[in-house]
């Protein structure tokens, strides 16, 4: 029967914005995704499957963007990885630099690092930079055993050409198989394990079957040469020596037929009915046969669309969980906002009105001194000057 994929991994792609993360992911699957989430939540994701050895694995590709404003989301898209690649340019020493930073979040944020493919990009870019400007093969393999060695985690170095495409596939490759190997060490340990469990079950079963054997076996009267002539007992008790046997002894185990457990050139299943009904039979095994083949293509088409919805719905969930969160923080911040306007807007009334008692006051001094001056300058026109000061009324 066909075997339809079962083995599933998650990727993330990390390093700095502009590396070629999206370039590379693109690149290996040989189409563009059909959805970006890169803009509002710093996150990619697509599919692809591989066969290894025989094996068919569905790889999900998370390609997370490098950009600090999505820092706070990472944490997220880490969950359920099953490696990485980290990714930085050979002609941005930056981005080679800050390569270490990358790697302790993403340990910081799983714990334990999965297996780990240490890409230099662009190399195809490298003859046409100066050679201090950009990050040599020995540098970044140097960086890599430093790494795995410091975090005893599994890390494979690669130089890669988005462009080119030049060791892209190799790249993917060399992950799935670590990530496989790490994955079949750890269901053999659990097969152990379960076994370790049964300790007991197990020597019973062995101890039964000793004695089982042991009745079963006769008991030795002599001990005869290896050379000696094998002897057998006939029908009527007398002993027939091996020559005499000759070739009544078959030469080959005859095929048995799965379904009559009939030798398959018994007479019998040469029988018209018996013949046209083992015709009828082939036909229907083939029927299943096919059968078989088609449900598991179906179901390789149907797991194939249930992991990509999946994971469609897991960054939705994100997505609304990061609106909701900034939402409940503009909403906090509006309340915030509103109640200081009432604050000034209450401070600005008591401002004004205090501001305008004393500007009111003031024009009514202005007033009365105004009036003084003009009764007294009268008083000076009709010639009753007077030599005393100029007062205002009280």
């Amino acid at each position: 029967m066909m075997r339809y994929p079962r083995r599933q991994f998650k990727i993330c792609l990390i390093g700095d914005g502009y590396v070629g993360k999206t370039s590379v992911r693109r690149q290996y699957l040989r189409e563009g995704f059909k959805t970006s989430y890169i803009p509002t939540l710093g996150v990619d994701f697509a599919q692809k499957t591989v066969t290894l050895d025989g094996e068919t694995t569905n790889l999900v590709i998370w390609d997370i963007a490098g950009q600090p404003a999505f820092e706070g989301l990472r944490r997220r898209y880490y969950l359920g990885c099953s490696g990485i690649i980290l990714i930085y340019s050979v002609v941005d020493r930056t981005s080679f630099e800050n390569a270490s930073k990358w790697l302790v979040e993403a340990h910081g944020y799983m714990g334990k690092l999965p297996p780990l493919i240490i890409a230099g990009n662009k190399v195809d870019l490298r003859e046409s930079h100066r050679a201090q400007d950009t990050v040599s093969t020995e540098e970044g393999r140097s960086f890599a055993e430093l790494f795995s060695e410091r975090m005893n985690t599994p890390v494979f170095f690669i130089e890669t050409s988005a462009v080119t495409g030049q060791n892209i596939d190799d790249a993917f490759m060399a992950l799935t198989r670590m990530m496989t190997e790490i994955m079949d060490k750890k269901s053999a340990a659990s097969v152990a394990a379960r076994a370790a469990e049964q300790p007991t079950l197990a020597t019973a079963s062995s101890s039964e079957n000793l004695t089982e054997q042991k009745e079963a076996t006769p008991a030795v009267e002599e001990v005869r040469s290896p050379f000696a002539p094998v002897s057998t007992t006939s029908s009527k008790g007398r002993t027939v020596s091996t020559s005499e046997v000759g070739d009544t002894v078959p030469s080959a185990t005859p095929v048995i037929d799965p379904i009559t457990a009939l030798p398959s050139d018994s007479p019998l299943l040469q029988e018209e009915r018996v013949a046209a009904a083992m015709k009828e039979l082939s036909a229907l095994r083939a029927e299943l046969q096919n059968k078989e083949e088609e449900m598991a293509k179906a179901l390789s088409e149907l797991d194939t669309r249930l992991l990509t919805l999946r994971n469609t719905v897991y960054v939705k969930q994100i997505m609304y969980d990061h609106l909701k969160a900034q939402l409940t923080t503009t909403r906090q911040e509006w309340a915030e906002a509103y109640d200081e306007y009432l604050r000034i807007d209450k401070r600005r009334s008591e401002e004004l009105t205090r501001r305008s008692d004393q500007i009111q006051e003031i024009r009514k001094g202005i007033d009365k001194v105004s009036k003084t001056i003009i009764r007294r300058i009268s008083e000076l026109e009709r010639g009753g000057s007077s030599n005393g000061p100029v007062t205002t009324d009280t």
